[in-house]
């Protein structure tokens, strides 16, 4: 469940690795849902978004809620363009799995009840996910180079922190390579999301409803 950055600001690889390796197993010796989602989103919140708070607060000296893209609010109109194309989107990828992977989306047996883990999965996670791949890395790419290789570029990164946890369960797999393309995309509309409105929200509202499809297959 907890994934690593390769973050600009961060230890040196080899310091990196060694407290990579132990906050994996701390992780991997947690037994309880509960305890393990609570682990895994505090070590990302300190690890990604505060050190990304701090990045804005020290080195780029402005506001962090506002260069984070946290205070900026789209308008009604550009909400609905927004959701309209999270939408399509999310159908597309619905379609996809039907005919492609002959994954039925259904809410038959599924049991309704919300737990901890489920609000830190779907809900907290990507929140804090979007803050560090959309909020900061992507808008300091897009400061380097054209938008489209920071969304590009963002959209490997994204990709490539959920590859351990996926790597270390169920090894080289079609699925784990499916899931990954899919995430790879996925964080392609996210960073459009961003770069059109300057707001973390859109790309999280599309985490947030795409993580909780995922449940249905």
């Amino acid at each position: 469940m907890l994934d690593s950055p390769n973050f600009p600001f961060s230890l040196t690889k080899t310091a990196h690795d060694d407290v990579e390796s132990g906050l994996y197993s701390i992780d991997e010796a947690i037994t309880s849902d509960v305890l393990r989602a609570i682990y895994s989103n505090v070590v990302k919140l300190f690890l990604w978004d505060i050190s990304a708070f701090c990045f804005v607060y020290w080195v780029r000296h402005v506001s962090p809620l506002q260069y984070l893209g946290l205070s900026v609010m789209p308008t009604a109109r550009r909400w609905l363009l927004y959701l309209f194309v999270t939408g399509l989107f999310l159908g597309t990828i619905i379609g996809f799995e039907a005919i492609v992977g002959r994954h039925t989306f259904s809410l038959v047996g599924m049991p309704f009840t919300v737990t901890i883990p489920d609000i830190l999965s779907y809900i907290v996670s990507p929140i804090i996910e979007e803050i560090l791949f959309r909020g900061l890395l992507l808008k300091e790419l897009a400061s380097l180079m054209p938008q489209r290789c920071a969304n590009l570029l963002t959209s490997l990164l994204f990709a490539g922190i959920h590859l351990p946890f996926w790597l270390s369960h169920g090894g080289l797999s079609e699925l784990v390579l499916a899931n990954t393309v899919g995430v790879f995309i996925f964080s392609l509309v996210a960073g459009w999301l961003y770069l059109k409105s300057s707001s973390v929200w859109p790309s999280v509202v599309a985490h947030i409803v795409n993580n909780c499809i995922a449940v249905f297959y």
